[in-house]
């Protein structure tokens, strides 16, 4: 047995003109990628499976958003001013008192709470319409603040009159009685 030296595997075939020994250098880089990328892959399925069994057990642990920012807690009522008032007048009639009632004990009852009441007409009041749907409004605020309390709320009265119509002239066929209304809002 002689010794014989290893051949080089780095020796280039020159009648050939490649790489005499193992041609697995070439491919080493793809399959370093596909075992890299199974193991983030494997990696990733266990950490979402971890995350989940922790949302199953501790329910509380998990981040929950809040939309504390969005006021869902607004409230708003819209009664027509034919069941509270007669034509042209600002004061509220007497059977109207029960609708008026049940509004109060829909308000809420923490205080500091802002109350807008917006008196609206239409056009086709006798005198100044401005004037009659601020009446309105304010007959209904003076109602309201008697049976929820003068400090409860923050109270707010605008009238506008004819100037926000619910329906155009053109296709309102009820002669402007939809926009006679009075309009309550709730804010925080």
């Amino acid at each position: 047995m002689t010794n014989s030296p290893t051949p080089d595997k780095s020796v280039v075939d020159k009648s050939l003109g490649k790489p005499s020994g193992d041609s697995s250098p070439l491919f080493r880089p793809a399959i370093t990628f596909i075992v890299r990328s199974l193991v983030l892959g494997v990696s990733a399925i266990a950490g979402i499976g971890v995350g989940l069994a922790i949302a199953f057990v501790r329910p509380d642990l998990v981040w929950q958003p809040s939309f504390n920012f969005l006021n869902y807690k607004k409230q708003q009522f819209t009664l027509s001013s034919e069941a509270l008032f007669d034509a042209d007048k600002a004061s509220i009639r007497p059977e109207s008192f029960r609708l008026l009632d049940e509004v109060a004990a829909q308000l809420p009852l923490s205080k500091g709470k802002r109350v807008r009441i917006n008196g609206h007409t239409d056009s086709s009041s006798v005198g100044d319409a401005l004037t009659l749907s601020y009446l309105r409004a304010t007959a209904v605020k003076e109602y309201l603040a008697r049976l929820r309390g003068e400090q409860t709320y923050y109270w707010m009265v605008v009238g506008y009159g004819a100037s926000r119509p619910l329906a155009s002239s053109a296709g309102d066929n009820t002669g402007g009685k939809s926009s006679r209304r009075i309009e309550i809002f709730v804010d925080d």
